[in-house]
């Protein structure tokens, strides 16, 4: 059948390469099922989900059974912004790629941890695409909020957002040198990967060239290339 196929592909190629599925979280009880076989028949390390499903945003309590499963199983997670906010009212210049992909990562960072995912699933391993978007960048905005309007912002989980850098990951595709290095200050080098979006055209063209023109050290460069990625993964380097 296809789906033997298909894992027999994988485990012959597992010691060479290291995939994430994708599961349909419109039915959570079937992206269980499918975030199950991902792991136990295909041999990869996770899932790649969108920012948001249709009208629910990431705290939505449907999704909750789905979380506690990947917690569980120990899945890595990428979030990966799609269905861009405000697409019809900024048809021009790209603008749904330019603006709303980064708002969407912030939504789905402000969801996951202002909706208590984070808090009532430590353990998930979340990785952001793009850098997370807008979220590392507008963090002092979100905790300014949260500080002054807690009435409003702090209503289903008590915890200062910025406390959950060093538990959330980040790619390193920013396409800016400055924007890196402030990611990296702000989150914690240890929780930043390599990213490109390979092959799209707002992917890094060369990769690995952002984090190469930071001229960091040689210990620095590999946590970034590939030390972070495979603690993510769950995988050791001899993998």
């Amino acid at each position: 059948s296809l789906n033997d196929h298909m894992a027999e592909t994988c485990r012959t190629h597992r010691r060479h390469y290291a995939g994430i599925g994708t599961v349909p979280l419109q039915s959570p009880s079937l992206a269980i099922r499918e975030l199950e076989r991902c792991m136990d028949q295909l041999d990869l390390q996770g899932v790649q989900i969108g920012s948001h499903i249709n009208d629910w945003n990431l705290d939505h309590e449907e999704l909750r059974p789905f979380f506690e499963a990947a917690e569980a199983l120990g899945a890595a997670i990428l979030i990966h912004p799609w269905d861009m906010m405000g697409t019809d009212t900024m048809p021009k210049y790209w603008m749904p790629w330019l603006v709303g992909m980064p708002a969407e990562q912030s939504r789905a960072a402000c969801a996951l941890i202002f909706g208590g995912v984070m808090e009532r699933y430590p353990k998930l391993k979340i990785c952001f695409a793009h850098g997370g978007g807008s979220f590392p960048y507008t963090i002092g905005r979100i905790e300014h909020g949260f500080n002054m309007r807690p009435d409003l912002v702090a209503v289903d989980n008590p915890r200062n957002p910025r406390e959950y850098f060093g538990k959330l990951y980040f790619d390193s595709c920013v396409h800016d040198s400055r924007a890196l290095k402030y990611l990296i200050d702000t989150v914690g080098i240890d929780t930043v990967m390599l990213g490109t979006d390979y092959p799209f055209p707002l992917g890094e063209q060369e990769p690995g060239s952002g984090i190469a023109a930071l001229g960091l050290d040689e210990t620095a460069q590999a946590r970034l290339f590939h030390g972070t990625a495979l603690e993510w993964l769950g995988l050791n380097k001899a993998r």
